[in-house]
């Protein structure tokens, strides 16, 4: 069944990044080996979500190989999209997040100052705005087919939060576990489900 305005979205398994407790926006950061079999699990069970008819995916190869193993089971090629890319924080990309939070207060001003912008990095703003002209153009493009879309934790957390609340400072509310999807109407700005990891089950 087709859903005209349905969009599913899905982050990428687990990387080293996220073990580490660092920040890798476009830093092109692997899958653990957990993340490998959580994206297995993802494809291997996707039918339960939804079935995709086309596949956009951030081209880093922790969203790539994710949107592969679910292309895989559907006999689908993965466009690869830059503007689906997480957030950018240029000459910070690496730092943990206790030294942004604890050290140099950087985590805060990332939250709450849409406008803020590391050095050689982007802002929320930024992030908003190249990821949501993403999703719309693939919208106009596929009217009548199910669109997924694999990408990062923070970049879909400032895209459902501007769709959701018209206020990107809420994406930590957002927050997803690896590889777990959630889908979302962009005709009604309805989230229609959140932070599915039905697939890792057992």
């Amino acid at each position: 069944m087709k859903h005209n305005g349905r969009i599913g979205l899905v982050r990428h398994g687990q990387t080293y990044a996220n073990t580490d407790k660092v920040w890798h926006g476009h830093t092109d950061t692997e899958l653990t080996e957990l993340g490998k079999q959580q994206a297995r699990r993802l494809g291997r069970h996707f039918h339960r979500y939804m079935k995709p008819e086309v596949i956009y995916s951030s081209p880093s190869q922790r969203a790539r190989i994710t949107a592969e193993a679910v292309a895989d089971e559907f006999n689908l090629d993965i466009d690869l999209d830059p503007r689906l890319m997480e957030f950018h924080l240029g000459d910070w990309e690496g730092m943990s997040f206790k030294e942004m939070a604890h050290e140099r207060d950087i985590y805060h001003r990332l939250i709450n100052e849409p406008d803020f912008t590391a050095p050689n990095g982007e802002s929320q703003n930024l992030v908003k705005k190249r990821i949501v002209v993403a999703m719309e153009e693939y919208l106009q493009r596929h009217r009548e087919q199910n669109i997924l879309i694999v990408a990062h934790g923070v970049a879909m957390g400032i895209a459902l939060s501007h769709y959701l609340e018209n206020d990107t400072t809420q994406w930590p509310k957002y927050t997803k576990h690896n590889t777990a999807f959630s889908e979302l109407c962009l005709n009604t700005r309805q989230l229609l489900s959140f932070n599915k990891t039905d697939h890792l089950d057992g």
